[in-house]
């Protein structure tokens, strides 16, 4: 049997057109071989969600996205048509969330589903919500970092601009002096060190014999610990014994005297008794002197003229009278 060109093309033309249908739903998010239940839910914003995308139930997809609508009578909300086998039920709360399904950021809608046995029918309205995105997420983690980031630059500008104020030229010239004169100072210290190790190099033999002279000193009071254990005990006796004497009374009889005698010394300075009035009488000392100078010639006078006080002749005085006169003239 021969077949004609025309049913040929016609059998071509249907099945182009069936798999035109077929891809245009599957394109849609329609499987046009199995029975689906169809749902809606609204949203503020889908963040990317189209069609075909996948709705899933725990990480398995159950159905796809077939339109989404922009509603305008309802502050802008967008209406989202999805189906899902009719195999699965979906009791009542359940929450239509659009989540990023991958790492790429591609959009799905997945169903979590409530406790309840009261299920949804076909076309009723599901609650919706919307997963934070990725970026939102790392912008609310890092905005409290930048706001920190923002006032420590700010800090450290503060900073640079104080510090820029302290170090003008003459700071940094200071600085630089400062540095210098620190450098000199270590050097110095360098070389009193190397004079100090070479005048311990040269003393080392002097050094030891100090040390061996301490050691000795050392081991000598210890040998000789109970002779000065008795010294210190016979001192501790001699302090006792003028801890008890009568070194206070003393000192006391002693202070009474000295003050006695200065009243005795204020007397005779102020004439009163006869010390006093011999060592203050002028006049006194007039008469001694003269005394004195009498009894100086007289005795000269006798040394002279012996014969003339002591006369033992049998023949009488004859020289008496001229003995006499010649005192009276020397006197």
């Amino acid at each position: 049997m021969k077949i004609s060109n025309e049913l040929k093309i016609g059998v071509l033309a249907t099945v182009a057109i069936v798999l035109f249908i077929i891809g245009y739903n599957f394109l849609k998010g329609t499987d046009v071989f199995s029975s689906t239940d169809t749902f809606y839910a609204r949203y503020k914003e889908v963040d990317g969600l189209g069609l075909s995308n996948f709705v899933k139930i725990k990480g398995l997809n159950v159905g796809r996205v077939t339109d989404l609508v922009l509603e305008e009578g309802n502050q802008g909300e967008i209406i989202v048509e999805f189906t899902v086998d009719e195999n699965f039920k979906l009791p009542k709360g359940t929450v239509a969330r659009i989540i990023s399904s991958d790492l790429l950021g591609t959009k799905a809608i997945n169903l979590e589903l409530s406790d309840t046995t009261i299920y949804y029918q076909n076309g009723d309205t599901l609650v919706s919500a919307l997963q934070e995105s990725l970026s939102k997420s790392v912008q609310a983690e890092l905005l409290p970092v930048k706001q920190k980031a923002e006032n420590l630059l700010s800090s450290i500008d503060s900073v640079l601009t104080i510090i820029r104020s302290i170090f003008n030229e003459q700071t940094t010239k200071d600085i630089k002096q400062s540095v210098s004169s620190i450098t000199s100072t270590l050097n110095h210290i360098n070389k009193s060190a190397e004079n100090v190790e070479g005048l311990l190099v040269q003393n080392t033999t002097r050094i030891d014999r100090i040390f061996s002279n301490i050691e000795s000193i050392t081991l000598m009071l210890k040998n000789n610990e109970e002779n000065i254990s008795a010294v210190l005990s016979n001192l501790n006796n001699i302090s006792d014994t003028l801890a008890k004497s009568n070194l206070k009374q003393t000192i006391a009889s002693a202070q009474d005297a000295l003050e006695t005698t200065a009243e005795i010394l204020d007397k005779i300075k102020k004439g009163e008794g006869t010390i006093g009035m011999l060592v203050n009488d002028e006049k006194l000392y007039n008469n001694l002197e003269q005394t004195s100078l009498d009894l100086d010639l007289l005795l000269k006078d006798l040394k002279s003229h012996p014969d003339s006080y002591v006369h033992f002749s049998i023949f009488g005085n004859r020289n008496k009278n001229r003995d006499t006169d010649s005192i009276a003239t020397q006197k």
